[in-house]
């Protein structure tokens, strides 16, 4: 097969990190090394601090708090309440919304 500008056994061209095949043909790159989209997104990825997923390219996301969140995951740590288009407070580095800034959250 031929891929990134070089000719390959189908059994050789594999995951950098887990050295499997690609599912579907798709891969991403690093220092010009391909990745499996599961071990692109763990090593090089940013993983949103509500759900733990990783944020990929294309999804909206909001910077807060020194942190990465997808946009569905920046809500109330109380209440759930939607956050990224109010304000909000930072408790424990949670963020909380208006009715619960006084709240009590574990670290």
């Amino acid at each position: 097969m031929h891929a990134l500008n070089e000719t390959w056994h189908v059994t050789c061209f594999v995951c950098t990190d887990c050295k499997q095949a690609f599912r579907d043909g798709v891969f991403h790159l690093h220092n010009e090394k391909p990745y499996c989209v599961a071990d692109y997104n763990r090593l090089f990825g940013t993983i949103c601090k509500g759900c733990g997923f990783a944020i990929e390219a294309g999804d909206h996301y909001v910077e807060a708090i020194k942190q990465q969140w997808h946009e569905t995951c920046f809500t109330c740590a109380v209440c759930h309440v939607d956050l990224k288009n109010a304000g909000f407070f930072a408790i424990n580095e949670k963020p909380v919304c208006s009715n619960h800034k006084n709240a009590r959250l574990p670290a």
